[in-house]
């Protein structure tokens, strides 16, 4: 049995985080397949914009980024702060 999280699970998860359904199944499919062909097409750097894009939030992009390096190193800390057993820590390093 795999350790990653079937997509159902993961759109609770996030709308669990959020507070509220802001996201359904189907939604979370297309963003997902979206950013795929982001991939294919330019890697992380693009997928991170198409993610932006999609969910027009307003954030510095180097600190996503930076997030982005983070999760991909530690993929147990992106599992942990979407089920709230850890919290995002906002600001840069200095």
């Amino acid at each position: 049995m795999s350790n990653e999280p079937s997509l159902g699970q993961l759109t609770n998860m996030i709308n669990a985080v959020m507070g509220q359904k802001v996201l359904s199944e189907e939604q979370l499919s297309q963003i997902m397949a979206g950013a795929k062909r982001a991939f294919d097409r330019g890697g992380m750097p693009l997928v991170i914009e198409y993610l932006m894009k999609v969910t027009q939030a307003d954030v510095d992009k180097e600190e996503v980024t930076q997030f982005a390096e983070t999760i991909k190193a530690n993929p147990q800390l992106g599992k942990d702060i979407l089920e709230g057993k850890k919290s995002i820590k906002y600001g840069k390093k200095k």
